[in-house]
């Protein structure tokens, strides 16, 4: 019912005000969890070629909705929301003008002061990793030179996705990425220039790595043991995170003790 609403909706501009008040009414907001399912829901729907005119006028005018005019919590955050997730369904079907304008969407998204547009971001970059993983490798690779830590966080909140690393070469290059970013952090070299951005980047490496070791266990342990030897307390606790996870702790027992008894004995000398 509600896709055929989305259809009849976007397609006409005087209907744009209802289906904004539907998304609004049904976001969840204010709360603590958005409605995922329906902002899903609402992407699925512009994942085709045929994207009007009007389809794209509409979207680009909700992605674009600013804090002060969808601010944290209220329901017309929703609005932007939907709209980054519904390009990201989107990209693997626009054209070259079109993906430019997207990218710059998203990008800003990675950046918005609204952690939930950052989320936002990810499942955007998630959407065009599962319309084809070298789209997304493509962009991440455009951006991560130069990136900032929300950007950083970006990269691997979405890609630890499991629908993206069914392939090998998918997660090595997951674990590549999580690598130099690691190194980066714990080098020193790269200054981050927000406290919080680094904050959400840590927090973010606390469990995407945990992600990728389950996928590639052999050379994930191998990359978390690394890591494991590093002097920087920041790098330690997101190893020991990433160990605590279920994914790990559970089927992985006996690698995940041995890191864990390496740290404790690291800590004592």
């Amino acid at each position: 019912m509600k896709v055929m609403l989305f259809q009849q909706w976007v397609s006409d501009k005087e209907q744009w005000v209802q289906l904004r008040d539907l998304l609004m009414k049904e976001s969840n907001l204010p709360g603590q969890r958005v409605n995922l399912e329906l902002s899903g829901d609402f992407a699925k729907h512009f994942a085709h070629p045929k994207l009007t005119e009007t389809d794209w006028e509409f979207l680009n005018s909700w992605a674009n909705l600013t804090e002060a005019e969808a601010g944290v919590n209220d329901p017309r955050e929703f609005l932007p929301f939907c709209a980054v997730r519904a390009l990201g369904a989107y990209y693997s079907y626009a054209n070259e003008e079109q993906k430019i304008t997207i990218q710059s969407i998203i990008k800003t998204a990675m950046n918005d002061s609204r952690w939930r547009m950052r989320e936002a971001s990810a499942m955007a970059l998630q959407s065009i990793g599962e319309d084809g993983f070298a789209l997304v490798r493509q962009l991440i690779d455009m951006w991560e030179e130069g990136a900032n830590g929300l950007e950083q966080r970006a990269f691997v909140a979405a890609l630890a996705h499991p629908p993206l690393l069914k392939k090998k070469v998918n997660t090595f290059y997951c674990l590549q990425l999580a690598t130099r970013i690691m190194e980066n952090m714990g080098s020193g070299e790269v200054q981050y220039e927000d406290a919080e951005h680094f904050r959400v980047l840590s927090k973010g490496l606390e469990y995407s790595l945990s992600v990728f070791v389950a996928s590639e266990p052999e050379a994930g342990f191998a990359m978390l043991e690394k890591f494991a030897k590093s002097p920087d307390k920041r790098i330690i606790k997101i190893v020991k995170s990433n160990l605590g996870k279920s994914r790990l702790s559970k089927k992985y027992a006996l690698q995940v003790a041995e890191i864990l008894k390496s740290l404790t004995i690291q800590e004592r000398t």
